[in-house]
């Protein structure tokens, strides 16, 4: 790398003979020099060289002189202002100066505080999608079993029996659907599936109550035909069947399959 002081002092001393411009590369400056030296002239230029040489900044110095180390003296300094630009710490909170705003929290506890869908009412929304209108009913039914106060479960009960043209079913779930939040009244008159329920005098009679079920209807019971049919009624006969199934598994001639598939046929019949 080439020396501004150097680059001076040659000017200086030997400028006459142009060993500066050769040092620093200009050979044919240097040559130049050479063929006027007797001229004197050379001798001039060369000393205003050296007083500009000794006095000049480095950087531009480097920057005329040493193309290829300024180059990566620049390259160096873009590389660590990139660094400190972007590997900034993360800020300090100081909880005692800021008691009323707290850090933010990381994006996991985002995650872990919002609620997540049952496997039931996962299950019941793609079947809702899928027009199965049935089986969407059957598992929002569960899904409320793991937790009764889910609004939007229960409004789209009210729009899957309001398609199946139960009015009471859906009118309670509706209700329900209120009570646990839901308060989208433009969704509840724009829905194409609970266009069945806003037909009936029922409806307008709970629209008019302030979205409320009218006491004469029992609001806080739910309609048989919205309870699950998990229970069945025996009769006597069908139960002594069983017990006698149940005996013959307790001593060991029934398997534990060959007793349910038996007892499925009696249920069945």
């Amino acid at each position: 790398m080439k020396s501004k002081t150097t680059a001076g002092i040659f000017a200086l001393v030997f400028g006459g003979l142009g060993v500066h411009r050769f040092y620093l590369g200009q050979k044919g400056l240097g040559i130049l020099y050479l063929l006027f030296v007797w001229t004197f002239i050379p001798t001039i230029i060369a000393m205003i060289d050296g007083i500009v040489f000794l006095t000049q900044d480095e950087d531009k110095f480097n920057r005329k002189y040493n193309t290829e180390y300024w180059a990566m003296q620049q390259q160096q300094q873009q590389q660590q202002h990139h660094y400190h630009h972007y590997r900034q710490p993360p800020p300090q909170y100081n909880y005692a100066d800021t008691p009323n705003n707290p850090p933010p929290r990381p994006a996991y506890a985002e995650e872990a505080a919002t609620p997540k869908k049952d496997p039931f009412q996962i299950s019941a929304d793609r079947k809702y999608a899928d027009y199965d209108f049935t089986g969407a009913i059957q598992d929002y039914r569960r899904s409320l079993n793991v937790d009764p106060r889910q609004a939007d479960v229960h409004f789209k009960l009210a729009c899957l029996y309001s398609i199946h043209e139960d009015t009471d079913t859906s009118l309670y779930h509706l209700s329900q659907a209120l009570e646990h939040g839901y308060f989208d009244f433009d969704e509840m008159e724009k829905h194409d599936h609970l266009a069945y329920l806003r037909s009936t005098p029922e409806f307008l009679a709970f629209k008019s109550n302030g979205y409320r079920i009218p006491a004469s209807t029992p609001e806080s019971a739910e309609p048989e035909s919205a309870q699950p049919a998990d229970t069945l009624e025996l009769s006597d006969d069908l139960i002594t069947r069983i017990e006698r199934l149940a005996k013959l598994k307790e001593d060991g001639i029934l398997s534990e399959d060959a007793f349910k598939r038996e007892k499925a046929k009696i249920l069945r019949s």
